[in-house]
């Protein structure tokens, strides 16, 4: 359908709606002036004619066009909400991310905006701010372990550990320096070692700050070697050989944690272990052969040691440390001649042989003698009393004898010839023989042979009472003797 309108386009009424160019045809046309019926002016032709056949189908597309905006709208308006969705939950990870763990054996240090705000964080679960905000940092607290196995001895061929044996080690009569290491004794020795070394981190905040982690071993290492070169330059090769291996890797742990302390590494040395110490491979059967002839000449002193001690409790018993303090005293005063000392240092020493209480050095005596000196003090106690007696006995004889002998001289000494040659004639040994009188007889006999066998038989039985005695003695005699020193008075 074909509209023509005189009214110009800018005037068109605003409540009409505006027409879609893409479903209009405009078709321009110059047509010749025609005088209007009416005798007005003539009208100008029109010059465009607007074709609204498709009106209808226009509208649709305006409908279908409203409903894609609606759905984009909404399509924006879902993802925006899911975009802030993200958002927040961008946000909640981020917050959870600092969350982190300490694991067993570990500290942390817990670290806002690059400076410390905790230390010495104890294993488990704990909240920090999130990097880059903040951080936690973990260093492991647990002891760990470095060996020095060849830092101080020869170079191999084979790899070197702790328990590599001497035999792998080169054995040439000199060192290269370079590739064969040692230390230097005080007395210009050469010597070789091996040790182990126990370190823990005890300020961790320290140890971060000052150390870096991936040198934090050798710098160990450098520790432990100026503490051994410096004890090791302090001490004799036979020393450094005989001495207790603890009381030198002591010495070498305060110098390596003096030096770390220094530095302020935050690292604690809990122990230095010599594993091995030897002197020059090429010296080492001198070595060995010096170092057994000393052990055997100990060996003999504690020997020596060992039966003087039991020597002098066989002798004196618990009493042997008194009487020798006293006899030197004694010989002491006589040598100054210094007599009237020597006489009352003599009778203290008589006192404690008789078993007298006396005071000495605020030790009572009572008691304290044992072994052979009183045995022998018993012994000469009897004999003496025995000696007394008998001496008595022989006195009053001889004095009877006398008073008979002025009375009647020749019937004494008669009794006494009879008495003399019956007991000459009791003898073991001696054989009787009655011959008749008057008569020379040559008789050749050997001995009696009952008389033989009697005599034999007398002799064993003195052997057996002997030996039986010396067993007695000799028990006796253990009762006195200990493993080693003096034998003590049990505590009550």
């Amino acid at each position: 359908m074909t509209d023509q309108s005189d009214t110009p386009r800018d005037q068109e009424p605003h409540d009409e709606k505006p027409v879609e160019h893409a479903s209009e045809h405009v078709h321009a046309e110059h047509t010749e002036d025609q005088a209007p019926s009416d005798g007005l002016a003539p009208r100008r032709a029109a010059s465009v004619r607007f074709n609204r056949e498709q009106s209808s189908a226009a509208g649709a597309d305006h409908i279908r066009m409203d409903t894609a905006h609606q759905s984009l709208a909404d399509a924006l308006r879902i993802t925006y909400g899911l975009l802030q969705v993200g958002m927040v939950v961008l946000l909640i990870l981020f917050v959870f991310s600092g969350f982190q763990k300490v694991n067993e054996g570990e500290r942390g240090i817990s670290v806002f905006l690059g400076k410390p705000a905790q230390t010495n964080i104890e294993p488990g679960a704990h909240l920090t701010w999130p990097y880059p905000i903040g951080e936690l940092i973990t260093v492991n607290g647990g002891a760990a372990e470095i060996e020095l196995a060849g830092e101080f001895m020869p170079s191999t061929s084979s790899p070197l550990s702790l328990s590599t044996p001497l035999t792998s080690f080169g054995s040439l009569g000199r060192l290269n320096p370079a590739s064969n290491f040692s230390m230097i004794t005080a007395d210009q020795n050469i010597a070789h070692a091996q040790w182990k070394v126990n370190y823990h981190r005890s300020n961790h905040l320290s140890n971060q700050q000052n150390i870096y982690p991936q040198a934090e071993g050798l710098m160990i290492r450098q520790a432990i070697r100026r503490g051994v070169v410096q004890t090791v330059a302090e001490i004799d090769i036979d020393d450094l050989l005989k001495k207790s291996a603890e009381t030198i890797a002591a010495k070498v742990r305060q110098v390596a944690q003096d030096s770390l302390d220094q530095f302020e590494a935050g690292i604690t040395i809990d122990r230095v272990v010599l594993v091995r110490k030897t002197p020059p491979l090429y010296l080492l059967d001198q070595f060995a052969s010096v170092q057994s002839a000393a052990q055997n000449a100990g060996k003999l002193r504690e020997d020596a040691l060992l039966s003087r001690d039991q020597l002098l409790n066989d002798v004196a018993g618990r009493a042997a440390g008194v009487l020798i303090d006293l006899i030197d005293q004694y010989e002491r005063h006589i040598e100054l001649k210094e007599d009237e000392q020597a006489v009352a240092v003599l009778a203290q020493i008589d006192a404690v042989l008789a078993g007298e209480e006396i005071d000495y050095n605020g030790q009572s005596t009572l008691g304290l003698v044992s072994g052979e000196v009183s045995e022998i003090l018993i012994q000469a106690k009897a004999q003496s009393s025995s000696r007394i007696s008998q001496a008595i006995a022989d006195l009053s004889n001889f004095q009877a004898k006398q008073a008979q002998y002025d009375a009647n001289p020749s019937l004494m000494i008669a009794r006494d010839w009879s008495l003399a040659m019956g007991e000459f004639l009791g003898k073991d040994f001696v054989e009787t023989m009655y011959l008749p009188e008057g008569v020379d007889l040559e008789l050749m006999v050997n001995r009696d042979p009952e008389i033989s066998r009697e005599l034999d038989k007398r002799r064993r039985e003195k052997e057996a009472i002997e030996s039986y005695e010396l067993r007695n003695k000799s028990f006796r005699e253990a009762n006195y003797k200990s493993q080693r020193g003096i034998q003590q008075e049990d505590e009550p």
